[in-house]
């Protein structure tokens, strides 16, 4: 286990490099990944990051389902920025979480 939770696995790298691609389909599978693997390794930081930008992918892609999907994701990672300290993370939710509003 990383105890620094400052590292992000890779799958979080592919799922933001897809994203900026536009194949959201292939991101979100990485997202899940990653999100998956920062619960398992307790990286809190890591796993507030790949909400915000799982969140930030969704209301990009506004899909069906997408725009709650990513509120729900954008709201768990502000609320766990807040909760840990991560001034930009809950800064960068809450901006996102306010244009989708």
């Amino acid at each position: 286990m990383i105890s620094s939770g400052l590292c992000s696995p890779v799958a979080y790298y592919c799922g933001s490099l897809e994203s900026v691609l536009g194949r959201y389909d292939e991101a979100e599978t990485h997202f899940a990944k990653a999100a998956e693997l920062n619960a398992r390794g307790h990286l809190e930081f890591a796993g507030a990051v790949t909400f915000l930008q799982w969140g930030r992918m969704l209301s990009a892609r506004g899909g069906p389902g997408d725009v709650e999907r990513a509120r729900d994701l954008l709201t768990q990672a502000h609320e766990a920025a807040v909760s840990r300290g991560y001034a930009s993370i809950a800064r960068r939710a809450a901006v996102v979480l306010s244009e989708g509003s």
